[in-house]
């Protein structure tokens, strides 16, 4: 039975959502037993699930992601080449459906699990006759889900266990009665619809877990513990637990009232750096709520993985993220790992969690929107860094993303399905090349509009599943329909870049722009006898040329604000001036190398 307090703050979260396709019309009630010894959990499901189309279903899709792990010829193994962001694979994992009936008659027997020769990661289930639509059925499963060594998101390091993507979860439903089914694939990630989720997690006397949703009871039984949790409109539900989690807790409150309890769950001697995720959480949970709408669940639970669990850190599932990190805290550190990761999947409770596209098929949507707003709230704490000439330099996480993005010109579009992209070229397309044409907006018309453009977004679309056309739309509706049409859609669907290239003769101060963006561009004049000026430069003119013809040195888009252009050092010209600092110049390209080794 869930608490009186849970059945309240579920009412209220329902409530205050917007909601695209009504109320939540599917329920998973989930139990898990997890053996620590074989590292398998032993679980049950039971799905209400209503036909939301407009057409009838005469069968289920189902995603069986762990077996993803079975073998080496499944989709994800071939795809990524048995790695992921540096982590190898070293063991199988599997989902074994034992029993799978709806409405109480067997479908298992008629089920294809091999829609793809070589991989079992999706399952199509015939029904007895089709559902129409706004009926309802009652779909229950028994599985035991054999977690493998922790890789690609899931899975267990000594006693740590990550426990995600480990139960039959059905694929989303379109509006034209059509399945969102896909493999796992090496580049992406999942897809769901919303729903109220009730899970229990039973472990060993000692072991402390965390989980989707709020903890709402809680028994003891001999030598086990049963924690229950419940989660209203999500779309995924996992669990963590070891017998040394340490947790330490905190409380944000918004500015409308809103009240979430955070609560970080990490290893022994990490203390230190915990600090800092908790700090960097409730900074992100004010700036993205004021930004995207204000977090709307009671709860957030943060895991810190243990040293050698780095194939579970930085990953998102709703009201519950893993982050990543050392021991020792950095002292604030600009791009410190702990802010970066914590920010980012922070962020992924919008984009994915709330706004809930479909990343296979647009993992712009999701990473690009994500990378974005983290990158933002790193500048804001960090600053945007120095330019090429200082001492000193420091570059802002949007110029590490502007080498990333270009150091193998020209950068594919980010806006293509995830399996399209070459190994390798993923993350600098998707995070960094999106990051930097998103940047580049908020710089050249201004960070207000862009806040509230993207603002409009993730507010309108929370629980609707949007598609890109939808981002235009309420981009187009800020500044007008040529964003999209001039700067949106040829910037992420066709790889557009605006380069400059800067010239000095005689005294006369020109410039060149070649590539498809339009950008308004500022050009900054030195004259001989030490006056400075300043020039427009429209972004339909192709060419610029100052009148006057005692110019000694310029410097197009000194303020940085267009960051599509793969090559900044040909931006400004000078007679005469000292060169840049050597010392300078080796730390810029010392960081430069590091954003090339990137993602």
């Amino acid at each position: 039975m869930l608490s009186t307090r849970a059945w309240i703050l579920t009412a209220l979260v329902v409530a205050s959502a917007s909601v695209a396709r009504g109320q939540s019309t599917h329920r998973y009630e989930l139990s898990a037993r997890l053996d620590p010894s074989t590292h398998q959990v032993t679980g049950r499901v039971t799905i209400h699930w209503r036909n939301d189309s407009s057409a009838a279903v005469d069968h289920l899709m189902f995603h069986l992601y762990l077996n993803a792990f079975a073998s080496d010829d499944t989709v994800f193994m071939t795809e990524s080449g048995g790695q992921l962001r540096g982590t190898r694979f070293h063991g199988h994992g599997s989902i074994e459906l034992q029993t799978l009936t709806v409405d109480g008659s067997d479908v298992l027997s008629g089920a294809d699990d091999e829609l793809v020769p070589g991989d079992h990661t999706q399952l199509r289930v015939p029904l007895p006759e089709p559902v129409a639509p706004g009926e309802t059925r009652v779909v229950e499963a028994n599985f035991v889900s054999t977690l493998p060594p922790v890789f690609a998101r899931s899975g267990y390091h000594g006693d740590f266990h990550m426990v995600a993507q480990w139960f039959p979860k059905l694929a989303t439903l379109e509006p034209d009665g059509t399945w969102s089914s896909f493999p796992y694939h090496g580049n992406g990630e999942f897809y769901a619809d919303f729903a109220d989720y009730t899970l229990e997690v039973d472990t060993p006397v000692g072991w402390e877990v965390g989980a989707t949703g709020e903890r709402v009871a809680e028994t003891t039984r001999d030598d086990r513990v049963v924690r229950r949790f419940h989660a209203a409109r999500v779309h995924d539900a996992a669990f963590a637990t070891a017998p040394w989690f340490r947790e330490r807790s905190a409380e944000y409150r918004g500015e409308d009232g809103t009240s979430v309890q955070v609560r970080v769950l990490y290893p022994p001697g990490y203390g230190a750096a915990v600090d800092r995720h908790v700090e960097v959480t409730l900074g992100g949970l004010r700036r993205y709520g004021r930004l995207l709408g204000e977090y709307p669940y009671p709860t957030l639970t943060v895991i810190v993985p243990p040293r050698g669990a780095d194939g579970a850190a930085g990953m998102e599932y709703p009201t519950l993220f893993v982050t990543a990190g050392p021991w020792w805290r950095f002292g604030g550190a600009p791009m410190a790992l702990h802010d970066e990761v914590t920010a980012h999947e922070l962020g992924h409770q919008w984009f994915q969690g709330m706004v809930a596209t479909n990343e296979v098929r647009f993992p712009m949507l999701d990473e690009g929107l994500t990378e974005w707003i983290t990158s933002d709230y790193l500048q804001a704490m960090h600053g945007r860094g120095s330019g090429l000439n200082s001492p000193l330099p420091r570059i802002s996480s949007f110029e590490l993303h502007r080498f990333s993005a270009f150091r193998g010109f020209p950068t594919a579009p980010p806006n293509r399905p995830a399996h399209r992209f070459r190994r390798g070229t993923y993350g600098r397309a998707v995070y960094s090349r999106s990051a930097v044409v998103l940047e580049t907006v908020a710089r050249t018309w201004g960070r207000a509009r862009f806040h509230r453009a993207l603002g409009a977004y993730a507010r309108e679309q929370r629980f609707r599943h949007p598609v890109p056309e939808d981002l235009y739309r309420a981009f187009d509706a800020e500044y007008g329909p040529w964003m999209s049409r001039r700067v949106l859609r040829p910037a992420l669907d066709q790889g557009a870049f605006a380069s400059r290239h800067a010239t000095l003769i005689d005294g006369h101060a020109r410039g060149l722009r070649w590539g498809d963006l339009p950008l308004p561009t500022r050009v900054d004049l030195w004259h001989r006898d030490g006056r400075q000026s300043v020039e427009s430069w429209p972004g339909r003119d192709v060419a610029f040329s100052s009148q006057a013809d005692d110019v000694v040195a310029l410097a197009i888009d000194a303020q940085r604000h267009g960051l599509l252009d793969p090559d900044r050092r040909d931006d400004m010209a000078r007679e005469g001036a000292p060169p840049a600092s050597p010392i300078g110049r080796v730390l810029y390209l010392f960081q430069a190398l590091v954003a090339w080794l990137g993602p």
